[in-house]
């Protein structure tokens, strides 16, 4: 007999029996020994071919297939006219497009690296019994035989048969495709296993209620695993700004292209060699593909996905460091995200009179009534269990001075998010009791009488009532999360097993517990910054009004002399059409409390229709449509369930609201970098075309080699861009509105600043130079120069000398888009000390380095004209910084 294929058939005692365990899990020692005989629960799809399909695809690039072919051109000129050296060029062409692929390779394989290692900070945990005693464990270790505890939220581990279980629910869409709700029991059902009732699948999600389980397959075993056996490996889609990136790539290739042919049509119709015309045709196509664009893009996105982990933010996906930078409205949850999380009961209040609860025994009976609607468990020495409950455990715990939890024989019905309460029967004083707790106003209705201190329960009048919403209120407008208690005690014990409609009849209602959650000291000044930079925060709780309010005025996201009337509750977000709800938004509706998690969805689609960037945080199974639907979806890593950071595209270690400013501020750096060493690189553009234009137009020698072009784009421009895809956040950056989803990377006025301004000036400035030295050495207008003539080497090698010290001007200009970028964050970026500290060098190198002027092919000037190219920094600084100054924008 088959375990995995008969297990569903099987009662409780054989299940046991079967897969050798009992009602007290295994023990260490037989969990270990299985674990070493079976190995880890564990699904992963290894793809063997997975790198070299990445490495492939780094040479299907368009401009890296350009230069492939560029170079094969370079190959049949050599042999149409032998001995120019077009074979060097063609090799250093298919170099060039060879190393940038590896490079590109390299990054994001150590992207990925990366990612897979911080998604280790976030392993799936389980509990389990074993021996008797209830401990979490990763859920890697688990093994057949292993008593398995699902609760609420959870992913079911392993596939594992359930022996016991409280209105247990489970979803198995990621087995099934069907994402239909599906009850289970405990009992032996007939038919096929996927089928059966009495089995949580791996992968699947526990929706509501709790159990045991047995495990019985693990890993590939499952049925999950074996699914995922099949499939193929997933491959990354490219983000908006990778897109972006790409687009920019292909249209200043196609110029190069469309350059390059129109000019070697033009002159072949002029008569010069085809060589000739095959050297500048290469020239052009060189000088225009920015080739260490896309390896610096991809190293700087990599970077800013670490930083933001440096901040307890951690990404999942490489097109969220572009997404979170872009946020226009971020709407949060109070618990845990602008609060601390840390629950804790103060104040006991009965539903009459002035003052909490005086004695101590009133107070106990009053929380056990509390917990008995409650679930926890005490696990390694500590309470397990929703926030909520924990709480009221913990304060009955120092009532009692044990931390023992009370045995009152529970039922329990789990929270229910629509009916906004949650219940259990239990033995309270030798008398079985049905409790109740939740939100006041759904459990009102269900009052008929009340107990206050010291009295026998007495029917609730009309006034007893409006003094209960009185004291509630006036712990929710001070800031507390209050929930009623109510309850019944019941005359037949049998009544323990009734149904939930059949108990919620008649109830007392005992009283009002108040829960402090403190602020987070960040969060108020994470607000200002929210203000500041331009976005919008939207509070969206399953908290009383009043409380949701108090709240937003304490940590800012509204003034103090907002009214309640600004709240919008879930009862009116239901009755809302999508234009209504449209309208209160953009009227300045920023509460939304007693709402549902399923409103949230709601609450997204009507700011993405407002052409919004959402954010939305989430932490439960019923967050994940809305985490999904949002531009970018923020989970929690510590509180939330294990779905909700499956949907998510970003994950908060620390569940802290000031994370999410953090990270859009990275965000917003990092596309503001990738801004600036774009601008940078396309600027020395314009001085490696313009020589290639005057020679195929004038009689005149070529100021810049092939070769030359690839030592600035491919050399020294690259340490400068990597020092500029790595500069911190400025004050600036939090202190302007979200980027429209119009902007470009490509804009018009960065592509006129590149090329007609700053590009403009360096080609002015270094081509004088190149002329200087040439008129100096008694070259005559119209006379041709030897490739290998000591006055035409010395004067394309002051030519590349002053790109490449102009460049430097250039490089500490970008680092600001008002400032002069002339401060001691200079000499804290290392990278840029070493960009600017090579391109010094190697200026000075290829002067008058003798190994390095046969590669490069140039010569040595006089020290005068090699100062006069160190003029080019102050003037292509200078103006820069006075086009700053007068306030022309540069976008």
């Amino acid at each position: 007999m088959s375990d995995s294929q008969q297990i569903h058939n099987l009662s409780v005692e054989h299940v046991f029996r079967s897969l050798g365990s009992g009602p007290e899990g295994l023990s260490s020692a037989e969990a270990h020994e299985r674990l070493q005989e079976i190995g880890k629960n564990s699904v992963e799809v290894r793809d063997p071919w997975r790198l070299t399909r990445s490495l492939l695809r780094q040479f299907t690039n368009f401009f890296t297939l350009l230069l492939f072919v560029s170079a094969i051109i370079c190959f049949v000129a050599e042999r149409l006219q032998p001995g120019q050296s077009m074979v060097v060029l063609g090799w250093a062409l298919a170099g060039v497009a060879l190393l940038n692929a590896l490079f590109s390779f390299i990054q994001e394989y150590r992207a990925e690296k990366a990612m897979a290692a911080l998604r280790h900070f976030l392993p799936q945990k389980v509990e389990v019994m074993r021996a008797g005693e209830t401990m979490t464990l990763l859920a890697d270790e688990l093994v057949p035989g292993d008593l398995l505890l699902l609760h609420e939220g959870d992913r079911v581990p392993a596939d594992a048969r359930l022996v016991e279980g409280s209105d247990l629910m489970v979803n198995n869409a990621p087995l099934t495709g069907e994402a239909k709700p599906l009850a289970l029991t405990s009992e032996s059902v007939a038919g096929r296993l996927v089928e059966s009732h009495n089995v949580a699948f791996a992968g699947c999600l526990v929706l509501s209620g709790t159990g045991r389980a047995v495990v019985f397959a693990t890993g590939l075993r499952t049925e999950f695993g074996k699914l995922a056996h099949l499939s193929q490996a997933i491959r990354r889609t490219s983000s908006p700004l990778e897109r972006q990136t790409a687009h920019m790539v292909r249209v200043l290739t196609g110029i190069a292209v469309t350059l390059g042919v129109l000019f070697f049509l033009y002159g072949v119709f002029t008569g010069r060699p085809l060589w000739v015309n095959l050297v500048f045709m290469m020239g052009i196509i060189v000088a225009n593909v920015p080739e260490g664009l896309l390896p610096t893009f991809t190293l700087a996105l990599a970077m800013g996905s670490l930083r933001m982990a440096r901040k307890n933010v951690l990404v999942t996906s490489l097109n969220a460091v572009e997404a979170l930078g872009a946020t226009q409205v971020i709407c949060t949850d109070k618990t845990g995200t602008l609060t601390r999380n840390q629950l804790a009961v103060s104040r006991l209040r009965p539903p009459g009179g002035e003052s909490d609860f005086s004695e101590a025994e009133e107070s106990e009976q009053f929380l056990l009534m509390a917990f008995c609607a409650s679930e926890v468990h005490l696990v390694d020495g500590e309470y397990s269990g929703d926030p909520l409950d924990v709480a009221i455990a913990e304060k009955l715990a120092e009532l009692r001075q044990s931390r023992t939890l009370p045995d009152l024989k529970q039922k329990h019905f789990p929270f229910d998010v629509n009916l906004k309460r949650a219940g259990g029967t239990g033995e309270v004083s030798a008398q079985t009791v049905f409790a109740v707790k939740g939100a006041w106003e759904v459990i009102r209705p269900l009052v008929s009488a009340v107990k206050l201190p010291g009295q026998a329960a007495q029917p609730a009048t009309a006034e007893e009532l409006d003094q209960a919403e009185r004291i509630m209120r006036e712990l929710a407008e001070s800031g507390h999360r209050v929930v009623a208690v109510a309850g019944r005690h019941l005359a037949e014990p049998s009544l323990a097993g009734a149904g939930r409609e059949a108990l919620e009849q008649d109830l007392t209602l005992y009283g009002f517990v108040g829960i402090e959650d403190p602020l987070r000291p960040e969060v108020p000044q994470s607000l200002k910054q929210c203000h500041s930079a331009g976005i919008k925060v939207i509070l969206i709780t399953g908290d009383h009004p009043d409380t949701a309010l108090a709240v937003a005025k304490r940590c800012g996201i509204v003034a103090n002399d907002l009214s309640n009337e600004r709240v919008m509750t879930g009862e009116t977000l239901e009755n809302l059409t999508e234009k209504e709800l449209e309208e209160a938004l953009s009227g300045g509706i920023q509460i939304f409390a007693r709402t549902s998690p399923s409103q949230k969805m709601k609450i997204v689609m009507a700011l993405k229709n407002l052409d919004l960037v959402v954010a939305m945080t989430g932490d439960g199974v019923n967050d994940a449509p809305a985490l999904k639907a949002a531009d970018i979806g923020i989970a929690m890593g510590k509180s939330g369930t294990d779905v909700a950071r499956a949907s998510a595209q970003i994950i908060l270690l620390d569940d802290n609201f000031a994370s999410i400013v953090a990270g859009i501020e990275e965000g917003r750096t990092v596309f503001s970098n990738i801004r600036k060493f774009t601008n940078y690189v396309l600027v020395s553009n314009g001085p490696e075309i313009l020589p290639y234009l005057l020679y195929i137009l004038l009689p005149v020698p070529l100021a810049l080699t092939v070769i030359q072009i690839l030592s600035i784009d491919l050399g020294t421009d690259i340490v400068p861009s990597m020092a500029l895809g790595q500069e911190p956040p400025t004050e600036e950056v939090m202190q302007q509105p979200p980027r429209s989803g119009e902007f470009r990377l490509l804009s018009p006025g960065l592509v006129l600043h590149s090329y007609l301004f700053l590009g403009l000036l360096e080609a002015i400035w270094s081509l004088s130079l190149f002329f200087w030295v040439l008129w100096e050495g008694g070259w005559q207008y119209g006379s041709d120069l030897a490739a290998d003539d000591p006055l035409y080497r010395s004067a394309t090698g002051i030519a590349l000398a002053t790109i490449l010290l102009m460049q430097i001007g250039n490089l500490i200009g970008r680092r600001y888009p008002a400032r002069s970028g002339l401060d001691a964050g200079i000499f804290k970026n290392r990278l840029m000390l070493a960009g600017i500290i090579i391109q010094v060098v190697f200026s000075w190198a290829l002067l008058y380095v003798p190994w390095v002027q046969v590669i490069l092919g140039t010569g040595p000037v006089k020290g005068s004209v090699y100062l006069a190219a160190w003029l080019g920094i102050p003037l292509i600084f200078g103006a820069d910084y006075l086009r700053k100054r007068l306030m022309i924008p540069q976008e």
